[in-house]
């Protein structure tokens, strides 16, 4: 760990403490050497620990490879419950998702492999020791500022709503200064993680299994960041079998933990309802219904409009998204507002740029962002942001946004 930037240096002003503790000596020496920036004494026991720390306010402990096991998991939940001002960070010689999910149910913060880099440690040191402080310091400050919730739904797939969804967190995360997060909500066959080209690393099982304990720092953790944009991105599980461990209360505290933190969380969901679609699209903000230009999907989605109405969770949050609007199949953008029942809010053409972008695991925002699909989602984007500054940018863009569209009615292709 370089000691120069580190908040966490022992010889530099800082608002919390670290210490570590590790039982076995031969990881007593790897963990001293590795913390050694930090000044900061590896001890042998948590007793022996809390003695040294006792009274010294916020303190991120780094519990050693000898503490991944069943009793250094119970000590760290004793030591959550007794000492709410301290924070664990497990290090541990072979971090694997069933530790992982045993360890964030425990209470610890952030868990890393030993054989994690100094620059990763030390970040999750840090991300721990900063929530501990705003815990501390900024009680009673008064109610948060909620992000704004928005879900993309269809009741058939294949209608683009997850390009829907990718494309327009994309747009959102460089377009405001507020921090965008997406959260991939089909917890079965979610695609997002593949759309944006990102590993899932962590996934809504991990963050389901520690929302109880989790805090914004340890939320933060699972969220994987869209290199290019800074987009934090939180993909569906990777075996579709998981699905059923994740609750509706589960997924509804993802969502409610990002919201206070995000100002604006996009959730891509499956084409069906069930209880935990149920339970989003009545926390959602607004609901993005995304058809397409083909019977079925226009049948589909009345049907789906129809069950929202009896559960009372229809309204003014619904606007209606028409894909591959510029489609020469016989039918009218009139006959799909008459058969709906809702007006056409946005329209996306269709766009060779699309597929192409899909392909390279890249937004056509950012693939093509002159394409008219893409300047299509960008206007879908602004309409959240609603700043006079950005209505006059999409004013200016107008006419060239037309071009672009008309130029579709020749290049359509299938999206």
């Amino acid at each position: 760990m370089g000691s120069g930037s580190s908040r966490s240096d022992m010889n530099s002003p800082k608002r919390y403490r670290v210490a570590a503790v590790e039982p076995d000596e031969r990881f007593r020496t790897s963990l001293t050497i590795q913390l050694a920036a930090t000044g900061v004494h590896v001890s042998d026991t948590i007793e022996s620990l809390i003695a040294s720390h006792e009274g010294s306010g916020p303190t991120v402990v780094v519990f050693g490879p000898g503490l991944a096991n069943d009793t250094g998991l119970a000590q760290a939940q004793r030591l959550g419950r007794q000492h709410p001002e301290m924070g664990v960070v497990l290090v541990c010689e072979e971090l694997t998702l069933a530790l992982l999910q045993q360890a964030l149910r425990a209470g610890v913060r952030d868990a890393l492999s030993l054989d994690t880099d100094d620059a990763a440690l030390r970040q999750a040191i840090e991300r721990v020791g900063d929530s501990l402080v705003s815990t501390r310091t900024a009680p009673g400050t008064g109610p948060v500022e909620l992000g704004r919730v928005i879900v993309t739904f269809s009741t058939k797939g294949g209608v683009g709503k997850s390009i829907t969804a990718t494309n327009l967190a994309v747009a959102l995360a460089t377009r405001s200064a507020k921090q965008v997060a997406i959260v991939d909500g089909d917890l079965q066959f979610g695609d997002v993680a593949v759309l944006l080209g990102i590993p899932p690393t962590h996934t809504t099982v991990d963050a389901a299994a520690a929302i109880d304990q989790a805090d914004a720092s340890m939320m933060d953790s699972f969220l994987a960041t869209h290199a290019s944009t800074g987009l934090r991105v939180l993909p569906a599980p990777v075996e579709p079998s998981a699905a059923d461990s994740i609750s509706p209360e589960q997924m509804l505290g993802i969502v409610r933990m990002l919201r206070s933190t995000c100002g604006f969380v996009i959730v891509d969901m499956p084409p069906h309802f069930d209880d935990v679609v149920l339970a989003l699209l009545e926390e959602a903000d607004d609901v993005l219904l995304v058809a397409s230009m083909d019977i079925p999907s226009i049948k589909n989605l009345k049907v789906g409009i129809q069950t929202l109405g009896l559960l009372s969770l229809a309204g003014t949050k619904l606007r209606l998204v028409l894909n591959r609007a510029n489609a020469k199949v016989n039918l009218d953008i009139a006959d799909v507002e008459r058969a709906i029942g809702l007006t056409v809010q946005f329209r996306i053409p269709s766009d060779i740029a699309v597929p192409q972008a899909v392909n390279r695991g890249v937004p056509v925002i950012l693939d093509k962002p002159r394409s008219a699909a893409a300047l299509a989602l960008g206007l879908l984007a602004d309409s959240f942001l609603g700043t006079e500054a950005q209505e006059a940018e999409s004013a200016t863009e107008n006419e060239p946004r037309r071009r672009a569209w008309r130029r579709t009615d020749k290049e359509a292709s299938g999206q």
